[in-house]
C-alpha cells in the first residue's frame, strides 16, 4: 500500500474542518491572530515547535518525537 504525502498545513485544515472549527476559533485558543494562523495553515511561514504544539492540542494531536 502507497503512502500519499501530506503537508502540514493541509493536515491542519483537514482535522480543524473535521472538529467544525473555524481558523478565528483556533487562533483564538492558541491566543494569535487569525491571519498568523491562516498564514501557517496557508505554508506560507513557519512557525516555532512550541506554537506548532499549542496548535495540534487544539486540533487533538500531539507531536511526537520517538
Amino acid at each position: 500500500m502507497g503512502m500519499r504525502e501530506v503537508f502540514l498545513g493541509e493536515y491542519m485544515k483537514q482535522r480543524r474542518l473535521e472538529l467544525g472549527l473555524t481558523q478565528n476559533d483556533v487562533a483564538e485558543r492558541c491566543n494569535m491572530s487569525v491571519n498568523y494562523y491562516g498564514r501557517i495553515e496557508r505554508e506560507e511561514c513557519n512557525c516555532s515547535v512550541n506554537l506548532l504544539d499549542k496548535i495540534l492540542q487544539v486540533l487533538g494531536k500531539e507531536i511526537d518525537f520517538k
